[in-house]
């Protein structure tokens, strides 16, 4: 359940990440000013990937004419490097006091565990290769006192690999908050088709991940045509089931954020990034980050740690 076999990403994941990193840094400041209490702090990156990764762009690239050529433009493709999200979430000022990187692809475990190394006198890291889902079950069933620990869960997968028996159990705790990719654009919506006729293991997967077959009610209408009785596709499944699906996390966690969308670079929705978690200062910091269209400056993104103090 790794996002793709290589370190590439869109430019788009800039946006996510910078996100994260925000919130991140609001979060840890805001506990290391007021839990007292606490004994210790968690981040578990459930689908980690890299801590490095390539960003691919395009640039136009016009050779001179010659005397016999005619002018010719190509694209070019250049890449840069963003840092992923365990790097992102190691390098916040307010470090938390350990981190959890699973992933099941071997050579991103090795680079992991290689990063592991480089943050060795700083923090306290630990590797996991494997099912992002079973590793957090294990994690959540090992002896820990959510009366005096706080953790934050990123679930970043690249598809429909997070079923809500997954949220259920970190609702469950009251201690954690996630932030979630629901893959509304690139993943729900391709099982989606329009006549209703859905595979039955394209169905089991949608109420897998849903956690309920209500998702059919949402997304499909029942009419009639020339032919009879038929189903179709409404036209608005897509807010219909983003508005459920926050909803059904509000139910179990307290509180859910707005969703901010995520667009590759022709403007089609790929996923939403949503916060969900049991305290509302968590809330107002995630909606002033994710609220925004645009990714938050620094300048702002510091006003937002000095409102939580």
């Amino acid at each position: 359940m790794t996002k793709k076999k290589n370190n590439r990403v869109g430019p788009w994941a800039k946006e996510k990440l910078d996100a994260l990193g925000q919130y991140l840094g609001f979060y840890t400041t805001v506990l290391k000013n007021q839990g007292h209490w606490l004994r210790g702090t968690t981040f578990v990156d459930a689908f980690a990937g890299p801590g490095l990764s390539q960003i691919r762009t395009k640039t136009k690239d016009v050779s001179e004419p010659g005397l016999f050529a005619a002018d010719t433009e190509s694209e070019k493709e250049e890449i840069e490097y963003l840092k992923g999200s365990p790097r992102v979430a190691l390098d916040i000022k307010n470090p938390f006091s350990f981190y959890i990187f699973i992933d099941n692809d071997p050579q991103r475990v090795a680079e992991l565990t290689a990063l592991r190394a480089e943050y060795a006198t700083t923090r306290r890291i630990d590797v996991q290769a494997g099912d992002a889902n079973s590793a957090l079950e294990a994690w959540l069933s090992s002896d820990i006192d959510w009366s005096h620990q706080r953790a934050v869960v990123f679930l970043d997968p690249f598809g429909m690999q997070v079923p809500w028996s997954t949220i259920q159990a970190l609702a469950k705790t009251k201690a954690i908050e996630i932030i979630i990719n629901f893959p509304l654009g690139m993943a729900i919506q391709r099982l989606l088709k329009r006549s209703g006729d859905i595979p039955e293991g394209w169905q089991i997967s949608l109420d897998t991940f849903f956690g309920s077959p209500d998702w059919r009610k949402l997304a499909y209408e029942n009419g009639t045509d020339l032919f009879g009785p038929r189903k179709s596709k409404a036209s608005d499944a897509a807010e219909r089931l983003l508005r459920w699906y926050r909803e059904r996390l509000s139910a179990i966690f307290g509180h859910v954020s707005s969703a901010r969308l995520i667009k590759n670079t022709r403007a089609n929705p790929l996923y939403y990034l949503i916060w969900a978690g049991p305290h509302k200062k968590g809330l107002e910091g995630a909606n002033y980050i994710l609220g925004k269209e645009r990714v938050l400056t620094l300048p702002r993104a510091k006003r937002i740690e000095k409102k939580g103090q």
